[in-house]
C-alpha cells in the first residue's frame, strides 16, 4: 500500500484546460450545483505545475497523448484515468495506468 504522503499529483496546462472543458458540461452539472470554480482552483492548489514537451504519440485518440507526456515527463508511477482508451494504450513498466476505484485501492481508500 502507498502512505498518502507518498502520492503527489501533477497538472500540466493540457489537463486543467481538459478538466474545465468536462467539468463544465451539462451532463455534469448535477455533480456541481454550485459551480466548478471551488473545484478547479482546489486542483490547482494541490496539483504540482510540470510543463511538458509534446513527445508521446501512442495514444489511440490522439488528443491524450498529453497524459502521457505528463506522466512520464514528471516520473510519475500511476496515470488514473477514466477513459478506458487510455487505460490499454502500452506502457513501460515504470508506469500503471489505473481507474479511479484501482487508484483508491493501491493507496489505501475504502469507502
Amino acid at each position: 500500500m502507498i502512505e498518502y504522503n507518498d502520492v503527489f499529483f501533477y497538472r500540466s496546462a493540457e489537463l486543467l484546460s481538459e478538466l474545465k472543458d468536462v467539468i463544465n458540461r451539462p451532463k455534469f452539472s448535477k455533480y456541481f450545483p454550485n459551480g466548478t470554480e471551488e473545484h478547479i482552483l482546489f486542483v490547482e492548489q494541490v496539483a504540482e505545475y510540470f510543463l511538458t514537451q509534446d513527445i508521446f504519440d501512442s495514444c489511440p485518440d490522439a488528443k491524450d497523448n498529453y497524459l502521457f507526456d505528463l506522466a512520464y515527463q514528471s516520473n510519475s508511477n500511476f496515470l488514473v484515468s477514466g477513459d478506458k482508451k487510455v487505460l490499454t494504450v502500452p506502457v513501460r513498466q515504470s508506469l500503471r495506468l489505473l481507474s479511479l476505484s484501482a487508484f483508491k485501492i493501491a493507496i489505501g481508500i475504502t469507502e
